[in-house]
């Protein structure tokens, strides 16, 4: 792996209880890069972006720009600029859009003060936080025309908007995101990754994306990484991946 890799893990094992599911993951990721991660239901996709994020117990080394984040906590993780889009969106359905997006800043240190939902509710005056609402809404300028909107009133592909634009708030140097077209109309998928394409390459945001749509996944990613019952059998870069018979017939839908 590069040693000037920006995200690097190391044999990386984690699970749930007793039972393990990553076994000795090893990947790196430049500053900057998208990287796609495919594979079958069931090969730990999932489980390699909540170790990544602290949402289970890990054995082994992560580091995001020389920092290590092993074994550290959620919130710990977040303030090193680690933003997770869950599958499933994770949205706070009885909240608003706009508490939504504040919520997103919460453990940023240039916040204002945020105690309750009073303050995400009222809180104005050309704060930092302010201003990124503003840049969230030159991404998805429909979350603008919905502020006050309760989240869970939103659409499918809303709801999604607004899982990865709070997820911006944060300011992120590191984005995961966890099947994002899941249950999204096809025009719906291609405008979130074209949306996530422009935050990558404005704002150099490193991406690591899990996403079943591995034609779109690999459209967008400078490098994938295939993971099978625990375990990377096949790395590259996106045009090698793409160009593999084995991707092909198994996640492309054609033979090379």
């Amino acid at each position: 792996m590069s040693e000037n890799a920006f995200l690097t893990v190391t044999d990386l094992r984690a699970g749930y209880g007793g039972a393990r599911v990553l076994h000795g993951v090893s990947l790196a990721v430049g500053q900057g890069e998208i990287c796609a991660i495919l594979g079958p239901n069931g090969a730990g996709k999932t489980t390699l972006l909540r170790a990544l994020s602290g949402m289970v117990r890990v054995r082994g080394d992560v580091r995001l720009d020389g920092a290590d984040l092993s074994g550290r906590s959620p919130d710990t993780i977040a303030r090193q600029g680690v933003a997770h889009v869950p599958e499933g969106r994770g949205t706070f359905m009885p909240l608003t859009v706009e508490e939504n997006l504040r919520l997103g800043a919460f453990v940023r240190r240039d916040r204002r003060s945020l105690r309750g939902l009073r303050d995400l509710r009222g809180r104005r005056g050309g704060s930092a936080v302010d201003a990124d609402l503003e840049r969230v809404h030159t991404y998805f300028p429909v979350l603008k025309t919905r502020l006050k909107q309760v989240a869970g009133s939103l659409s499918g592909g809303e709801q999604q908007m607004l899982a990865i634009g709070r997820a911006l708030m944060l300011r992120p140097r590191l984005l995961l995101l966890d099947e994002p077209s899941l249950g999204l109309a096809p025009m719906v998928t291609q405008e979130l990754f074209r949306i996530v394409r422009a935050v990558n390459e404005e704002e150099r945001t490193t991406v690591v994306v899990v996403e079943q749509n591995a034609h779109l996944a690999l459209s967008i990613a400078q490098q994938a990484h295939v993971l099978e019952s625990g375990r990377i059998v096949l790395s590259g870069s996106a045009e090698q991946i793409r160009a593999d018979e084995q991707v092909a017939q198994s996640y492309l839908g054609y033979r090379v």
